[in-house]
């Protein structure tokens, strides 16, 4: 009885074995969607056909390019765009290109979707069109112009009505004029508890609470501090659904995504819980070493993946990937996501700075089985 009984048990995990390889083997790959700089990629029609070239050969089925510039760099400062807009200044040196329509030109032809990824509240061209629009904050009982920690950025206030409109208008342009697949926003945030704190946002709060948030304790977490937050996560839902709003009446096709931090920063004002029902997806910037966690933070229970499903719930998520990362981390994370989060079955990969050619076909073999 004994010898049947140990038989019956090896064959069981015999089984069990085949099963998860089998399993394993069967394992639909992951879709890669690339997320591209344009000012450290794209400077000529040259440069956009080998990118796509490459991409095609890899694989990559989404484009998710930068038309208006994210980051305060040395020589394109933050929301100055790269398609012939009506609206923004265009940055230096693409004049004589309209990078956009390139891209949509040659990535639809190879069969890849282009994204147009249009940061918002991180927009120094704003500033300079209006001075009244960059975000204040409070520092050391003094409201100041924000203009970032540790280097110089520009914000604008997420709350006045001009600046949203400013915004809007950009997305709608694109939108009418491109042929485009989808929108993903970006910066859709303040950078701490301590802004905006102009005279236009403390009036609105201090008319609806009675309070001026400049004498709420912003320091250690309190019912007035989370009223503070509530109110101003609200405003950017309401802001979010604004531009659904737009889209659904130029083109209802059109997808609509946001990059975010991770939840628990909860300081910067950002709940995808508040704007899910406007969106097709949400793209959480999974990146564990900028923020000194392990691999196991992007797939655990308490990590990013997890986190962004309890507020996104039904949402398609697509985590943002650094294309940096080492073998074993992506295998680590590969692995972990197929047991937690097997809903997922697309990757987006972000380089800091310029695509090479090895880095491009780096993502055929990251695609994951």
């Amino acid at each position: 009885m004994k010898d049947i009984a140990d038989g019956l048990l090896r064959s069981l995990l015999l089984m069990a074995v085949l099963s998860g390889l089998t399993a394993c083997a069967t394992q639909k790959p992951y879709a890669t969607e690339v997320i591209v700089r344009t000012a450290e990629n794209f400077h000529s029609h040259d440069d956009i056909v080998h990118f796509l070239q490459v991409a095609a050969s890899s694989k990559v089925t989404v484009v998710n390019l930068n038309v208006k510039n994210d980051e305060d760099g040395a020589t394109i400062s933050s929301g100055y765009v790269f398609y012939d807009s009506k609206i923004a200044p265009k940055a230096a040196g693409y004049h004589g290109l309209d990078v956009l329509q390139d891209v949509i030109d040659e990535a639809h032809k190879r069969h890849i979707q282009v994204r147009a990824w249009i940061p918002q509240f991180h927009d120094r061209a704003a500033v300079e069109r209006n001075g009244v629009w960059q975000m204040r904050s409070l520092v050391n009982g003094d409201i100041v112009p924000f203009q970032g920690v540790g280097r110089m950025e520009y914000f604008v206030n997420p709350l006045h009505p001009d600046v949203q409109a400013y915004q809007r208008s950009i997305i709608r342009e694109i939108v009418s004029r491109y042929d485009i697949d989808g929108i993903v926003l970006d910066w859709l945030r303040f950078d701490d508890f301590n802004m905006d704190m102009s005279d236009l946002t403390r009036w609105a709060y201090q008319e609806k609470f009675g309070v001026d948030p400049i004498a709420i304790d912003l320091k250690t977490d309190n019912d007035k501090r989370k009223q503070w937050g509530e109110w101003r996560t609200d405003q950017i839902g309401d802001y979010v659904k604004a531009v659904r709003d737009d889209i659904k009446q130029i083109k209802p096709g059109i997808s609509l995504g946001v990059y975010i931090l991770p939840p628990e920063f909860s300081e910067v004002g950002q709940d995808v819980a508040k704007f899910k029902d406007y969106l097709d997806f949400v793209s959480p910037m999974a990146y564990f070493r900028d923020w000194e966690f392990k691999p196991g933070w992007v797939y655990d229970d308490r990590g990013i993946l997890a986190q962004t499903r309890r507020k996104a719930v039904d949402k398609t998520i697509v985590p943002t990937f650094d294309v940096h990362w080492s073998a074993e981390e992506y295998r680590e994370i590969y692995a972990g996501m197929r047991r937690h989060h097997a809903d997922i079955d697309s990757l987006a990969f972000f380089a800091h700075g310029k695509w090479s050619d090895e880095l491009i076909k780096k993502l055929k073999g990251m695609q994951g089985r």
